[in-house]
């Protein structure tokens, strides 16, 4: 049942917000015969795509130089990238064109796609080794959109699993002409600050994605020595950085679920961890006591034997020890013996003994010889029991 009558500019302007905020609507591609151009002298072309099942009236403004330069004329086939409009004032409804390109341009790009993703299977590219992305990642960097759906996305998601999560954000074109070198330019930054990097943008038409088809644009994911995480489109979408990348993502939101984990599950895994830590300890504590008890009663139920076995190597270090010693006294008494013999055999007076006797001077000094004598000197003669004084006549 109808409601109050309104306003038809009202009633108009509700329509128009409806459809520009359906985000299938706001942001699409679509395919059709060029039925109609004006070039108007504003620089803003009005045109009309047409196909067998219906007929839409766009307008692309400041666009008369990309029919111009890519020589689209009526009768071309066309993919316009925009999103619907209504014109409040008319009720008139259009397409809202931002890029229009000729759909054999398009073959042309896919083309290229596909013998750049041949050549890089046939020389191994493809094949090559794949950086790890970290498990919780310190220098996470996005490289996206500025104020984008996809950025928002994920900066929500991000917040949601981990609050306060410390992230940088690399705003670049993500389409248009000058989208490769910018994100060219992105990766080679990240690269030297980044351990992991989020490279990606959120759906659209082939074209819009194109930028992430391109070798110079992969070349630059592959030489980078952080990890890419390529999240392109939608998870039907399949580019060539997801083929090259080290981490594919369906979206820029699977992405941020691959990388970034939940911090309260991940707080609950530590706890977890925790538990079966002091669980295992408290099991090692409770064997060892197991065991000491064990030893206890072993030690309490043959005291005797200990103490006797104790006795017994002290005994046997007892006697060994004695013998050690009395072996060391004999070689040493063996010695003494062998030495008193040697100065008892040499000791001048056992020559004396035996009927010699031993000549000195006044000094003291032994006599060997008559030479240096003269008459008068006083000599001493030692003899067995005793010395004599006598003087030297001739």
């Amino acid at each position: 049942m109808a409601g109050e009558p309104i306003e038809v500019g009202q009633y108009v302007s509700l329509a128009r917000k409806a459809l520009v905020n359906e985000p299938y609507l706001a942001n699409a591609a679509i395919i059709g015969e060029l039925t109609k151009l004006t070039l108007a002298r504003s620089g803003h072309s009005y045109f009309t795509l047409t196909d067998e099942k219906g007929s839409i009236d766009c307008v692309l403004f400041g666009g008369n130089s990309m029919f111009e330069s890519q020589n689209i004329a009526v009768g071309s086939k066309l993919v316009a990238l925009g999103g619907i409009d209504v014109y409040v004032k008319t009720g008139r409804m259009q397409f809202k064109a931002s890029r229009v390109q000729p759909v054999q341009n398009i073959g042309e790009l896919e083309k290229a796609r596909r013998e750049l993703i041949e050549r890089w299977r046939k020389d191994g590219t493809l094949d090559r080794p794949r950086l790890s992305a970290p498990h919780i990642p310190k220098n996470l960097y996005i490289i996206t959109g500025g104020g984008s759906a996809a950025l928002a996305d994920m900066q929500r998601l991000i917040a949601d699993r981990w609050p306060d999560f410390s992230y940088t954000i690399i705003p670049v074109l993500v389409q248009g002409m000058g989208a490769p070198e910018q994100l060219i330019q992105a990766l080679k930054y990240a690269g030297n600050h980044a351990d992991l990097i989020i490279i990606g943008r959120g759906g659209g038409s082939p074209e819009d994605l194109w930028s992430f088809n391109l070798e110079s644009v992969c070349q630059a994911i592959i030489d980078c020595p952080a990890p890419v995480v390529s999240a392109v489109g939608h998870e039907s979408d399949l580019l060539v950085s997801d083929l090259i990348a080290d981490v594919r993502a369906s979206t820029p939101s699977n992405a941020v679920e691959r990388v970034v984990p939940i911090k309260s599950e991940l707080l609950a895994l530590i706890a977890q961890v925790g538990d079966r830590v002091d669980f295992a300890i408290d099991n090692l504590f409770t064997k060892k006591n197991e065991k000491i008890s064990s030893m206890i009663i072993r030690l309490s139920a043959a005291p005797m034997k200990g103490i006797s076995n104790a006795k017994l190597r002290n005994s046997r270090l007892y006697s060994r020890l004695n013998s050690a010693i009395e072996r060391d006294m004999l070689t040493k008494k063996n010695r003494l013996l062998t030495i008193d013999s040697i100065l008892k055999s040499t000791n001048p007076e056992r020559v004396l003994d035996r009927g010699y006797s031993m000549t000195m001077d006044t000094d003291g000094k032994p006599v060997t010889s008559i030479a240096g004598l003269k008459e008068g000197d006083l000599l001493s003669v030692v003899l067995r029991d005793g010395k004599v004084t006598t003087e030297v006549k001739k």
